[in-house]
């Protein structure tokens, strides 16, 4: 999820009721541990390939959520040293739980058990930017401006926490829903997939992209669960059992980019270039959507991130 989505349900949730219960100090708690998790972005600085291969990994695990609970306490306490460093802590185990639960739902796997397995868990159920979320967070906020009664401002951030359970929930059905219809529509064309996956489309949980690999390519459709529909768009072939992309594969960089993406199209070149990108990234209704292509030049197995 976005970090303003995360700002604002992390300040959402403290202004609902435990602000008033824990005083001073929760709503600043609470709107930093929901963007803390996110400090591994940090390491991109240094090296491009850390920019994905390296996010929601180590700071977002569960063994860590306890440690980023404590520092974050510990740190907050220098302002409101008259908080009990207990609830500061649970505050910000909580902000960091809300952080992990809302980028578990996007298309990008969270690695929680790190550093036990590298298996990135993801619901992929909503868009990593989602308009209604920022816009039922942002709803009583706005509103709050010209109310006085606290009990009205603090009735409307918990209406807008329970929307946001409700959404969720929604997202996760229609999610549920689309893997159906892509199963269905797969069997009656007689295909018979050795993996599928789905994926939110951006603006709503009514369009799902489902990839699902039949032989040596990837079969693309777009699923509707209002409606029941499900059309084919796109076949792409992968040619990940050719020589040389399997030499690539075989690699620590090329086992790293099978872990990491959850639809990898290899592509082998006439003059020996390899080049990867993931389905996962590739909207149907968002032109230009990909994004960490990675490029490995002919000869060679050190990739380059495009």
């Amino acid at each position: 999820m976005d970090n303003l989505a995360h700002t604002l349900i992390g300040i959402g949730v403290a202004r609902a009721g435990l602000s008033r219960k824990f005083g001073p100090g929760t709503t600043l708690t609470l709107a930093i541990a929901s963007n803390l998790p996110d400090i591994d972005v940090l390491w991109a600085i240094w090296d491009p390939w850390d920019r994905f291969m390296v996010r929601r990994t180590h700071t977002h695990a569960l063994v860590t959520l306890p440690v980023l609970a404590a520092l974050l306490a510990t740190a907050i306490r220098f302002r409101h040293r008259d908080r009990p460093w207990t609830v500061l802590f649970g505050l910000s185990a909580l902000g960091i739980a809300l952080h992990l639960l809302f980028d578990l739902v996007n298309s990008f796997g969270v690695v929680l058990l790190w550093p036990f397995t590298l298996h990135r868990f993801e619901l992929a159920s909503i868009f990593i930017i989602d308009l209604f979320i920022w816009g039922v967070m942002l709803a009583p906020m706005i509103a709050s401006w010209g109310v006085k009664s606290e009990d009205l401002r603090r009735r409307g951030y918990q209406a807008a926490v329970a929307l946001l359970g409700v959404y969720v929930i929604l997202c996760l059905a229609a999610h549920s829903q689309a893997e159906a219809l892509a199963r269905g529509d797969l069997a009656r064309r007689n295909l018979h997939p050795t993996a599928l996956q789905v994926f939110p489309e951006p603006l709503g949980p009514h369009r799902f992209r489902a990839v699902a690999r039949v032989g040596a390519a990837w079969h693309v459709s777009l699923c509707r669960p209002a409606s029941g529909a499900c059309d084919e768009r796109a076949v792409i072939p992968t040619h990940d059992a050719e020589p040389r992309v399997a030499e690539i594969r075989a690699t620590p960089r090329g086992k790293a980019l099978e872990r990491f993406m959850a639809a990898p199209v290899w592509t082998l070149h006439p003059d020996g270039r390899v080049e990867v990108y993931d389905l996962r990234f590739r909207s149907l209704v968002v032109v230009r959507s990909g994004t960490f292509e990675i490029a490995f030049p002919p000869g060679g197995t050190d990739p380059v991130v495009k």
